[in-house]
């Protein structure tokens, strides 16, 4: 294998119960697309099951969990390139171990970012945040964004807004799919990128661009 992507689900803010079998279902669908897209590149797809599916505060548990991931993967595969996608509580997550040597690109759906959380440790790495704009969930799309505007001094980020949505995005799931799966497999070198991205990302990109439906289609 010449790349990987791996997918974090999502959680809950506080619990040492297993993770949640609704969370991992969320992913099976994009898990499926970038592995059939992927194929062709090289791209192998892992899902992260965690020990607990809180974040447990200082804890950061799931966190600690993508983190023992990518070492994982880096002895399984060598020192290929990665793309992290998180969804919910996982976005998080994956942000936070957006530093990680292997790491190129960092996805978000509809990812809880309180602001305290850190960017610096993103340069260099790509950022694709997808969010509904009536997402009424402690992962409000106001946190995302202000997470956007701060990572976007020190590394390359876009950000995109289902308009309408809520956190769960299920009438838009084909559209947010095929976005993420373009960035995460243009990150890994599979594709071109295509041009809604390409304008997204410009340093002057808007960090509320509408995500167009039927986008991919």
């Amino acid at each position: 294998m010449r790349a990987v992507a791996l997918l974090l689900p999502g959680g809950s803010v506080a619990s040492h119960r297993g993770p949640m079998r609704l969370a991992l279902w969320g992913l099976k669908a994009p898990a499926a697309r970038l592995a059939g897209a992927g194929a062709s590149g090289g791209v192998a797809v892992h899902l992260l099951r965690y020990r607990y599916r809180g974040w447990n505060g200082e804890e950061a548990s799931t966190a600690v969990d993508a983190e023992w991931a990518l070492g994982e993967l880096a002895g399984l595969y060598g020192d290929v390139p990665v793309a992290v996608l998180g969804n919910s509580l996982g976005g998080r997550a994956a942000f936070r171990v957006g530093g990680h040597r292997n790491v190129v690109s960092v996805t978000g759906v509809a990812p809880w970012l309180p602001g305290e959380d850190p960017v610096d440790h993103l340069a260099g790495r790509k950022v694709l945040i997808v969010h509904g704009d009536k997402d009424k969930s402690e992962a409000t799309p106001a946190m995302s964004l202000a997470f956007a505007e701060r990572a976007r001094r020190v590394t390359d980020v876009c950000r995109f807004e289902v308009r309408g949505g809520s956190h769960t995005l299920l009438g838009r799931a084909p559209d947010v799919w095929s976005l993420t799966t373009d960035f995460m497999l243009s990150t890994l070198g599979c594709r071109e990128l295509p041009a809604p991205l390409v304008d997204a990302l410009a340093e002057d990109g808007d960090l509320r661009t509408t995500l167009a439906v039927g986008y991919g289609r």
